[in-house]
């Protein structure tokens, strides 16, 4: 199994459709909220993908893209859509202590650029705003200024199916199976049966699934070394951090 490697959705689909033996065309609308809800309940940093979006602000308010999960950090400014971290931009400048001034979807502080006084405002610091229905609400007529957000959204494949963690497929496999035959109605004892085993199947695999994407990876390790330890320690902490777990490669 590689590491944190993304596939589609489809995959414990079309396994608990093998499984039960049911038609692949007819279920698969029903199946595939399934499987979307399971992999919402599993929650993992890595099934989601680092975007950034250029928003115009209409008066108080910025519409956030509808694919957006979760809000890292918004500047004030248009700063483009390329893949640069929008936090080690700030945390390069010199300008800004990003740590206590991060927008997310729990707080209300905007980091604003310096850069944004090219349009006229000249503001630096913070600006209040809440997040409702899926947008930006300033506290401030903002309007005609870009803003700058970079948030997290689920990945899909080319056919708009979302995306999961390989370790995830039995777990939504059996949250599937066990609502499939939870629908039924007029069950025998035999698939009361299937169906309880099924749900305990799917809370074991949830669990496993978790508890994975809980690792760290050795590059993880060898960050964590880097950012609480000096480069002589460094080298130590980060031998025995493997070593003592059974991990080999630093």
């Amino acid at each position: 199994m590689s590491v944190n490697k993304l596939i589609s959705i489809k995959n414990p689909i079309v396994d608990a459709m093998d499984l039960l033996s049911v038609d692949h065309d007819k279920n698969i609308p029903f199946f595939t909220r399934l499987a979307t809800l399971a992999e919402k309940e599993i929650g993992s940093f890595y099934q989601y993908t680092l975007k950034r979006e250029v928003i115009t602000i209409t008066n108080c308010t910025a519409c956030l893209p509808n694919d957006a999960v979760y809000v890292d950090i918004a500047i004030l400014g248009d700063l483009g859509c390329d893949c640069d971290d929008l936090r080690a931009i700030v945390n390069g400048s010199g300008v800004l202590n990003l740590p206590s001034t991060v927008g997310t979807v729990d707080n209300s502080f905007l980091v604003v650029d310096i850069g944004s006084a090219s349009e006229g405002g000249g503001l630096i610091g913070s600006v209040n705003f809440s997040i409702q229905n899926n947008k930006l609400i300033f506290e401030q007529n903002l309007d005609g200024y870009s803003i700058t957000v970079q948030y997290l959204a689920y990945a899909v494949d080319c056919d708009g199916f979302m995306e999961i963690g390989e370790n995830h497929v039995q777990a939504i496999k059996w949250y599937i199976i066990w609502n499939y035959l939870y629908r039924k109605t007029g069950i025998n004892s035999m698939e009361y049966g299937k169906m309880n085993m099924a749900r305990e199947e799917w809370n074991r695999e949830c669990r496993h699934a978790r508890a994975q994407d809980a690792e760290l990876t050795n590059s993880q390790r060898a960050k964590m070394v880097g950012m609480y330890a000096n480069p002589v320690s460094g080298v130590g902490m980060a031998y025995g951090m493997t070593t003592t777990l059974g991990f080999n490669g630093i």
